[in-house]
Parts: structure tokens; C-alpha cells; sequence
């Protein structure tokens, strides 16, 4: 496994989510709900239920990404045009507005379950 993305457990829209991007990226990483995890990786309970998590070598030397750049990670994993798009939330100034579009979704997560 190349990359682990930890997403919130306890969260329907965030599972329904990371279920969306693995139809999008089927190969290169793996989703684990928080409430699954043996170990942390270095995270606390509040990081968990704050950001989206990508974990890359999780067994040697982790690399964290958290919020819009994990989901970003995970598309550049992709490749093509979903890469492209994921290259973007590492680049000001799309990556300022991958992050704030990432923390008004992020903040109410119940609000966008209908959509998802």
C-alpha cells in the first residue's frame, strides 16, 4: 500500500465520500474510518475529527497531508486530469481556495450529506 487516507469514522458523508473517490482513484491508496485505526499515526482524536488524513509510506518515514491537500494527493495519484486538478491544491492561489472550500465543507459536513 503506497498511501492510507483516514477519514471520520463516525462521519455518513465523509465514508459516502471517500467511497465516490475511490471509484475516481481505485488503485494507490486505501480509506480507514478513524474509528477503525490500531494506531494514530501521530495524529491526535482532534486531528481525526477535524481533517481528512493521507498518510503516504505509512510503515517508513509517514508523509501527512491533511484537508484538501490530502484529497488532493489522492487525485494526483490519479493522474490525467483528476491530477491535474489535485497539482491545484498544492499551488497558490488554487491551493487557498481548495482549502477554504475544503473547510466550509468540512464545517458542516451534515449540511452536504443530503447531497452526497
Amino acid at each position: 500500500m503506497s498511501a492510507l487516507l483516514i477519514t471520520d469514522g463516525d462521519c455518513g458523508f465523509c465514508q459516502r465520500t471517500a467511497k465516490k473517490l475511490a471509484n475516481i482513484v481505485p488503485t494507490g491508496w486505501i480509506n480507514v474510518p478513524s474509528t477503525q485505526l490500531s494506531r494514530t499515526y501521530g495524529l491526535t482524536q482532534d486531528q481525526l475529527a477535524h481533517s481528512v488524513w493521507l498518510i503516504e509510506q505509512p510503515d517508513s518515514d509517514p508523509i501527512h497531508h491533511s484537508g484538501a491537500k490530502a484529497v488532493g494527493k489522492v487525485l494526483r495519484i490519479r493522474g490525467g486530469l483528476w491530477g491535474a486538478i489535485g497539482w491545484l491544491t498544492f499551488i497558490p492561489p488554487m491551493s487557498w481556495v481548495a482549502a477554504g472550500l475544503y473547510r466550509v465543507v468540512a464545517n458542516n459536513r451534515k449540511f452536504f450529506s443530503r447531497f452526497v
